[in-house]
């Protein structure tokens, strides 16, 4: 019991550590045809699809609740095949980026840090990728464990929206 306490004191300071070693983006503006395309401080900009919130999953579900919007966390790893194409291929989809642009605010995990590692105990995550919808207050209304295309995700994503209204 007294080694739980530790190593759970250990991983809490490793946490506030790293979270003190991260660099802030600062705000970006792109020209492009001659509109200027203005990016926060907090999001990945992506070709098109889905624009990711860079922060924690406390920081994200605080946007969700001021923009009365779910929250949906991408949990992936760096070394997962099935991971990489959703990156490269489905969260680029346009018509799936407007909707969840309009319903979700979006995070993106990498499971092997230590706040990954922590989601995972928490949500009993074992297989990449996995992707949570989660209320405002971090509860599960739906999943998706393994690759998914752009449209059977965009179904999921409106299905979610669906069940919590």
């Amino acid at each position: 019991m007294k080694k739980i306490k530790i190593y759970t004191l250990v991983l809490i300071v490793s946490i506030v550590s790293i979270q003190g070693c991260r660099t802030i983006l600062q705000p970006v503006s792109v020209t492009q045809n001659e509109e200027v395309i203005s990016i926060s401080e907090h999001e990945i900009p992506v070709d098109q699809g889905i624009v990711f919130f860079v922060g924690s999953l406390i920081e994200g579900l605080e946007k969700a609740k001021v923009e009365n919007k779910l929250l949906f966390v991408d949990c992936y790893t760096t070394w997962c095949g099935p991971c990489k194409i959703l990156k490269q291929y489905t969260f680029k989809d346009a018509t799936l980026g407007d909707y969840m642009k309009d319903n979700y605010v979006a995070l993106a995990i990498d499971m092997e840090t230590p706040e990954g590692i922590i989601l995972a105990k928490k949500y009993g995550i074992e297989a990449y990728p996995t992707l949570l919808f989660l209320d405002k207050y971090g509860r599960v209304v739906n999943l998706q464990v393994g690759g998914i295309g752009a449209e059977a995700l965009l179904v999921k994503a409106e299905q979610t929206v669906r069940k919590k209204m």
